[in-house]
């Protein structure tokens, strides 16, 4: 792995030149570690275990599906609109407190929680952050490695408390994303690695696994240095109860509305010759109707969450950078929008619908499962045959 230094006086930045895997429109094909999976998931003698007891009731081919962004744990403004190398350290520094005040080992715990709950066959991860650290850094000195050492692995703690919990799933399919190392005053280096990731259930038979980066991405500027904010998409091709269909899962971008649309319009592309049921999940930064969602509307998608709540207002987003504030406490806003979604197209039609990790109940060692509410919904799955009934 090479790394491409950025030198700012004293001040050493890093993104990680990762091979994204573009076949030159900005998607991709699963034939480079931007994409990593088995080719196939399933493991005899494992599958009462994972089964949802909602679904399959008098053998209709209900799956269950749940995206959740993980919230990579801070929020970066501050970092990309530092002025000066000063403000940039305290910015990283600042951040890297908050990733650890909100503590994913816990928020895990949680999350796990959820999916316990509804036991889903797949789910979507966005902002399923990998960061690790070299302590002491080498940054500052100009020094050349990496760091390796993982603080939180976002995707390994929760497959490990979902284990706990005697439920089994299995990474389908990862692409990466946004990858970002840093100096912070304490005198380590910070990485931050971006992933969108499927989970499968182990009963669950997966191949095909894809994933890519946008063609179109938000260009910043920190310090006077380009970096781009890569966002993407992970897909597998998935066989329940003896009916094949296709999950997908994105996060468009937060912070530009134009950047967004076009996000979606790529993918309504890259999915426009899909025949078989697409159950496409995520987090679309786009309110109903508007921007992201409407492409994917237009695209022929349905909205689970309308098709079987109409105008109730399903909120998703989005708690206090600081997890640790709840209701009652200064700062407190709680959820206000609408932009995490179940989407299909094709032979499937909407089975139900709940937002999740919204309650304070639902909170774990003080701390919100993430900044987002997650959105569990139920699909029936057909042949194309049967769709109508």
């Amino acid at each position: 792995m090479s790394r491409t230094r950025l030198a700012v006086l004293a001040l050493a930045l890093s993104p990680l030149a990762l091979g994204a895997c573009s076949n030159g429109d900005g998607l991709s094909t699963p034939a480079s570690d931007a994409v990593r999976a088995p080719t196939a998931s399933g493991s005899p003698g494992a599958q009462a275990a994972g089964m949802d007891p909602h679904s399959m009731a008098g053998g209709k081919k209900i799956l269950g599906v749940t995206t959740r962004n993980l919230y990579l744990g801070a929020d970066l403004g501050p970092v990309m609109a530092a002025g000066t190398p000063e403000a940039f350290v305290a910015a990283t520094t600042a951040v890297w407190a908050t990733v650890r005040a909100n503590d994913f080992h816990l928020r895990a715990e949680a999350i796990a929680d959820e999916l316990a709950a509804t036991r889903p066959g797949l789910v979507g991860l966005q902002e399923a952050y990998l960061w690790r650290v070299q302590d002491p850094g080498d940054f500052l000195a100009g020094g050349t490695t990496p760091a390796t050492t993982v603080a939180y692995d976002y995707v390994q703690d929760l497959l490990d408390a979902l284990a706990a919990r005697d439920l089994h799933y299995v990474v389908a399919a990862e692409v990466t994303l946004f990858d970002f190392e840093a100096p912070v005053a304490t005198g380590q280096d910070v990485r931050m690695t971006d992933r969108g990731v499927i989970l499968a259930r182990s009963d669950v038979t997966t191949a095909l696994p894809a994933g890519g980066v946008y063609a179109t991405l938000l260009p910043v500027n920190v310090l006077g240095n380009p970096v781009q904010v890569k966002r993407g998409w992970v897909s597998v091709d998935a066989k329940y109860r003896g009916e094949w269909l296709r999950f997908v899962s994105t996060h468009l971008e937060a912070y530009h509305a134009g950047v967004r649309t076009a996000q979606a319009a790529e993918l309504a592309a890259a999915l426009a010759a899909e025949a078989r049921p697409v159950v496409l999940v995520g987090d679309l930064n786009s309110q109903p109707g508007t921007e992201g969602e409407a492409v994917l509307a237009g695209a022929g998608f349905r909205d689970v969450w309308a098709a079987v709540h109409g105008d109730a207002p399903g909120l998703t987003c989005c708690f206090p950078e600081d997890l640790r504030v709840g209701p009652g406490d200064p700062g407190f806003a709680d959820l206000s929008t609408r932009i995490d979604y179940v989407l299909v197209r094709g032979p499937a039609q909407p089975w139900s619908a709940e937002v999740v990790g919204e309650t304070a109940a639902e909170r774990v060692g003080g701390l919100w499962p993430s900044d987002h509410a997650g959105l569990a919904a139920e699909v029936r799955v057909t042949d194309g045959r049967h769709a109508g009934e």
